[in-house]
Parts: C-alpha cells; structure tokens; sequence
C-alpha cells in the first residue's frame, strides 16, 4: 500500500502480523534543504586554516567536509522522516528500527526502508466453554507431621559425634584432586549436609566409609545429569579427608516446642495452624493452576505469534546479564531454553490486556484504596506513608496491574466451568 502524506511518499508493508517495513521516499526539494541546514551549521563550529571560526567559504567546506556532510545529512532525514510516517500511519514501533537500502542523491529525492516490529493486535474469538480441572484439598495428618519435622530440624541442635557420619549428619572434610599438577594440590575444605545432594553421589557415598580424623583416597564418578556437561561420565581422583560429624538433636516434640515456635498454647494449636496453612497454601496453587489452564487453552484456541525482538527483551529480564567471563555456547543456549517460557509469559500478558481492553475491566480508585489501606494495616504503617513510598518506587501501577488481572481472570472464569474433584 502507497500513500504520500504531506510531501513524503510511503510504501507499506507487512512481512508478518507484528511487522511493518516502510518505503519512504523524501522530495529533492526537502533534501537540499536539509543539506544546506546541515551545512551551515557546520560552518559556524568548523575551523580551518587561514579562515575565521564561521566565515569559511561554501567551497573549502565541500571538499573538506563533504562526505560528513552528507552523512548527517541522511541521518537528519532518516530521523525526521521516519518519525513523521509512523505518526501520520498511527504505528508504534517496539524495538530499534532498521534502515536499509538507502539511495541518496545531493540533487535528487531520497529514498530508504526501515523495518521494525509492532505490538501484536490479537483477535479472541473464543474465551470460555473450556473445562477446567480443580484437585480437591487434600491435608492429611502426614502432611502436618512431615512440617512439624521441618519446624523441629529448623530448631534442632547439633553435636559433635565420634562414629561415621549417615545421612542427615553435618560433616566437615577436606578434599584434594589427585589429577591436579602436584604444586597445585591444595586441599579445600567444604562442610554440608549429607543426603541433601550437595555433592556428588560417589563423593557423599566415600564420605560415609571413614571416621572421624581419617584420610582416604577415592576415584569417584560424576553423574550423568551434573550440571557441567562436561564433567558428566568423567572420573576423578580424590582424598577425602574427614574432619568432624555434627548430629542433629531434635528438640522434643511436645507442648513446649509449640510454645517456643510462636504463640501457641499447646501442640494441638500448633498442628491445626499448620492444617490451617497447608490447605491455604493449597488454595492457591489451585487457584494459580485454574488460571494457567485458563491461559493455555485460551492461548490455544487462538493462536497467534508474537515478535522475535518482544521474546528477546523477555528473555534479556528473566536471565539478566552474563557473567564477562562467561561461554558464549552455554549462553546462547540457555537462551534458547528460556524462549518457550518467554513466548507463554508474553502471550499470557497479551490476552489478559485484550480482555481487560475489550470488557473494559479495569482497577478502579476505590479498589486501589482498599488495597493500600490493607498493606498498610499490614504494615502497621501510616496510609499516607505507604502510598507515597509505592508512588514513588512505582508500585502503585503494579498494584493496579495485579488488580485488572485478578479481575480479567474472574471474568475468565466465569466463561467456562471448573470440575471439581479431578487431579
């Protein structure tokens, strides 16, 4: 499609729903304007010999500085035009454009491409009828138990033992590859917590065979899901030295461990908090989980793409920067592990802000304030403190966001049907 607006010619294309890439075409006229602007500018800062800063003749500036000037001068019209087009065509670019194939003539029109993407406009002809899977809560009493065990570890004590260490003891051992060149052989001392997968199976397995105060030499294997590719089948030679084994005493489990764990009267108040908890906590996974299922099939009844250059920067803020010293190939491919994850997360924000855009749903001043008001009471803070320290770290608008979206998904839900009792 070819339109001119006001004097620039524009060609529009769409290699894809979420890309646009525009012919602009700029008269002779505009040109040479820019040209002389940029000429003259340069003039008045330029200093060349035997010339007073301004005063340098039209043509000593072309032969000194003409490429120059001609390169600012494409850049200025680039820039101006690019602008203009996108705002008479009403698009809103969301990612760095790209210019390519520019013909540029001092005494003629100017014409280049510039590809970018746009926000995708996605079409939902579907949003409900679908059938959503609810578990049923489910809190048994080994659920309790298995917490009041966490509780008691939490609180547990440790004492130093004169036995072999077992699974569930702290240990304190030095350790020295034998492969190492013998003047880097240098022992490093590591103290973790058997059976907890802190190190290698082989490694925790020949910890396991010494006592306390003794020395041995291992050839140990790394397993086949270990973390550093290339380390994985390989073998390694070791002394393993055993400092110290540390047993966990468990406090009692009774009336006063409840009272020392907060402010509980007996175990039996303790035990039905955590019940309490528990099923809470199971609550909103269901609650997460509806919504996902929500999401997926929404997402797969309309399909639609989204932009390399939106997946890009999704995946730029969920890793973070590189180390510097970092393997470019490991880099690259936890990159590509991380697209699926990026493309899901923006296309679940994509349908939630279509919804909320096509229902108008949105959080309104009142739903804001009753939210501020109950972090505040939270808090034990002020209102008026708390409101404006999230204004000014911009909480606030996240705030709202997560209000529409609880209510877009209450919407949702009232499209399809739960059934509940299923896994």
């Amino acid at each position: 499609m070819s339109q001119t607006t006001v004097d620039l010619q524009i060609s529009i294309e769409e290699p894809a729903a979420w890309s646009r890439k525009l012919v602009i075409t700029v008269p002779a006229g505009r040109v040479k304007s820019a040209r002389a602007k940029v000429a003259r500018n340069l003039a008045k800062r330029v200093r060349l010999p035997g010339f007073r800063k301004g005063k340098v003749p039209v043509d000593r500036l072309e032969a000194r500085l003409g490429p120059e000037i001609d390169r600012q001068t494409q850049q200025h019209v680039i820039d101006e035009a690019f602008r203009e087009a996108i705002q008479a065509k009403g698009l809103e670019p969301i990612n760095e454009p790209r210019v390519a194939n520019i013909s540029y003539d001092r005494e003629s029109e100017m014409t280049f491409e510039v590809s970018f993407d746009i926000r995708p406009q996605i079409h939902l002809a579907r949003l409900g009828g679908f059938r959503l899977r609810r578990p049923a809560i489910s809190v048994s009493d080994e659920d309790v138990e298995a917490q009041l065990g966490l509780l008691r570890r939490q609180q547990a004590l440790w004492k130093r033992v004169e036995r072999r260490p077992v699974a569930g003891d702290s240990v304190e051992v030095e350790i020295v590859s034998l492969d190492a060149e013998p003047k880097t052989q240098q022992a490093q001392p590591y103290r973790f917590v058997l059976g907890e997968g802190q190190a290698i199976p082989d490694v925790e397995a020949a910890i396991m065979t010494l006592s306390p105060e003794s020395t041995e030499e291992f050839e140990v294997t790394f397993p086949a899901d270990f973390e550093n590719e290339e380390r994985r089948g390989s073998r390694q030679r070791l002394r393993i030295s055993l400092r110290q084994v540390l047993e966990q005493e468990l406090p009692p489990l009774d009336d006063g461990f409840a009272g020392s764990v907060g402010d509980f009267e007996d175990l039996a108040s303790l035990r039905q908090v955590i019940a309490e908890d528990l099923r809470r906590h199971q609550e909103q996974e269901i609650e997460s989980s509806l919504n996902q299922q929500l999401i997926d099939q929404i997402i797969e009844a309309n399909p639609f793409e989204v932009p390399d250059s939106m997946v890009d920067r999704y995946v730029d803020a969920m890793l973070g920067p590189p180390p510097e010293e970092a393997d470019p190939d490991l880099v690259e491919k936890a990159r590509q592990e991380a697209r699926p994850a990026a493309v899901w997360g923006i296309k679940r924000t994509l349908v939630l802000q279509r919804v909320a855009q096509g229902q108008g749903i949105e959080a309104t001043r009142e739903e804001v304030q009753d939210r501020l008001q109950a972090i505040a009471k939270a808090a034990g803070k002020p209102l008026g403190e708390v409101r404006s320290r999230l204004a000014k770290s911009g909480e606030i608008r996240e705030l709202e966001r997560r209000i529409t979206e609880e209510k877009v998904f209450r919407y949702l839900r009232e499209q399809s049907e739960p059934v509940e009792g299923e896994a």
